[in-house]
């Protein structure tokens, strides 16, 4: 993977610098090729706790989750036109990978809505391995902003829920960075109890600390 990296990195500068499907999609092409070679390993890349179970997604439970959205009375309780709900669709993943998505820089996006007041959480879990909270940090410690320095200069702090420890969280201004202890990529799946508290002390807008 360290081999491949510099590459990478020489695909994904061009796609930045012009953002189309001809430089965009063969640095998505190489790079998820190369770099990702712990998929090979038959461990979970949204849980490294886990091996890979129930298919490309790993996670069993998926199966349930669409028998239940397809039920009829849950979609006429939601409101729902789809006649068939599934997890993750191939058309719609097929769509997003051709148009070279995957390496665009939608990090350029969050910085209008910082200046323009809107606050913005960026959490992890800290056993996700394909959205990892190193990272998702990185990239946040990097982001060019008005408070910039300011955020980087603040400290890590303990976040806790009923007492326990639930994860780390850095705040300035409008924008947070949560890492979530104990969770992989379904994070309400694996820590219903604090991704509750997450939720509930963003939408109520209550400082974590």
């Amino acid at each position: 993977m360290d081999s491949k990296y510099p590459t990478c990195a020489r695909l994904i500068s061009a796609c930045y610098k012009w953002q189309n499907v001809l430089a965009c999609y063969p640095a998505m092409m190489y790079c998820n090729s190369m770099l990702m070679t712990y998929q090979r390993s038959g461990r979970n890349p949204y849980d490294v706790r886990r091996d890979c179970e129930g298919g490309n997604l790993c996670y069993p439970i998926l199966a349930d989750i669409d028998t239940f959205m397809n039920r009829p009375e849950v979609q006429a309780e939601l409101g729902s036109d789809v006649k068939e709900f599934t997890s993750c669709s191939q058309k719609v993943y097929s769509g997003f990978m051709l148009s070279g998505d995957w390496m665009k820089p939608c990090h350029h996006m969050v910085p209008p809505l910082l200046e323009a007041g809107i606050k913005v959480l960026i959490y992890a879990g800290d056993a996700d391995f394909i959205c990892n909270w190193y990272g998702n940090k990185a990239w946040i410690l990097d982001l060019e902003w008005s408070g910039k320095t300011e955020f980087n200069q603040e400290k890590d702090a303990p976040w806790t829920v009923d007492g326990d420890a639930a994860g780390e969280v850095r705040t300035h201004e409008n924008l947070t960075f949560l890492r979530a202890f104990g969770a992989g990529h379904m994070y309400p799946y694996d820590q219903p109890g604090s991704s509750l508290d997450m939720i509930n002390h963003w939408i109520s807008n209550k400082a974590f600390y």
